[in-house]
């Protein structure tokens, strides 16, 4: 059972992360990231078209894994603060599955980050 205290804290990125969204930038229309923390608990990402949401737990059937210390590092990873090799190289974060949504992950809400998308092909 989740906390209360995790919920409000989804309820509140879900909001902040709706104005920053680059919907089509994963070039799909449904994907699941799965958070996985240490000791923390986990949640997951579903983007479905131009929808978001962010809930707490496990998905059953997750597009990808990720594996990350704690939930600054995820946040940090989301919003740009964070860059993505330097925590992969400090052991902090990694990817099972498909790992070019990692990577693009690290983009999908950066609205005002000029970035060049590629269009990949699974």
């Amino acid at each position: 059972m989740p906390t209360n205290t995790l919920i409000i804290e989804l309820q509140a990125k879900q909001k902040l992360l709706a104005g920053r969204f680059r919907q089509g930038f994963l070039q799909r229309d449904h994907a699941v990231f799965q958070f996985n923390f240490k000791t923390q608990e986990a949640f997951y990402l579903i983007i479905d078209g131009a929808d978001l949401d962010l809930l707490p737990g496990y998905h059953p059937q997750p597009t990808i894994n990720l594996y990350i210390d704690n939930h600054a590092t995820c946040w940090g990873l989301i919003n740009g603060e964070v860059d993505g090799m330097e925590a992969f190289l400090q052991g902090q974060y990694r990817a099972d599955g498909n790992i070019v949504l990692s990577q693009l992950l690290l983009y999908l809400f950066r609205s005002h980050d000029s970035t060049i998308a590629y269009e990949v092909q699974d």
